[in-house]
């Protein structure tokens, strides 16, 4: 049987399903998803940038991208503070919602992988990021609905919420970077 996030990722209401009849998370528990999640980033930016992994190297991304699964579990609090309504606590919604890392965990394996093994454009690398996002916004809608027991257009909504929000955060970062947008931007 494949692993609870590689079923939550190929069959999203089915598993939510199964998942909501385990037993609820609590504590320090909730943080195992989100720190498997920083693990994947921390791993592969030390591969894409120089092409090797160390402790020291994987520690130094593990800091400096910290802010992704901060700012992925604050829209997670925003989505599942909009359903009162919801089966499980907020601590098992919020462990629940981090399961569904597969499609952008999976994205950063192949594209940076292949990003560091080939010369490849980074707008080509964004570009094929249009995967992930769209698998995650059916997997967010199945939470959704699953989950916090919202209606099919509700469901809806929160995962184009989450969509906007998450690639408003990446944009904006990639512009900070730039230099601002007027660097991303022709005018």
């Amino acid at each position: 049987m494949p692993s609870t996030e590689l079923h939550l990722a190929l069959a999203p209401t089915a598993a939510y399903e199964r998942l909501l009849a385990s037993e609820p998370v609590g504590g320090w528990r909730v943080l195992r998803r989100p720190a498997t999640v920083l693990l994947v980033i921390a791993v592969m930016v030390p591969i894409t940038a120089v092409q090797r992994v160390t402790i020291g190297l994987v520690a130094t991304a593990a800091l400096s991208w910290s802010f992704v699964p901060v700012i992925q579990a604050l829209v997670a609090i925003a989505v599942i503070a909009s359903a009162p309504q919801r089966r499980v606590g907020f601590l098992t919604a919020l462990d629940l919602w981090f399961a569904a890392h597969v499609p952008y965990s999976l994205w950063m394996l192949i594209a940076l992988g292949f990003m560091a093994a080939f010369p490849v454009s980074v707008e080509l690398i964004i570009a094929s990021a249009i995967v992930p996002a769209i698998w995650t916004m059916v997997v967010v809608s199945a939470f959704c609905k699953t989950v916090l027991q919202t209606t099919p257009g509700g469901s809806r909504w929160r995962a184009a919420a989450h969509f906007a929000a998450i690639w408003g955060f990446t944009f904006s970062y990639i512009a900070w970077v730039a230099g601002g947008w007027f660097q991303v931007v022709p005018w």
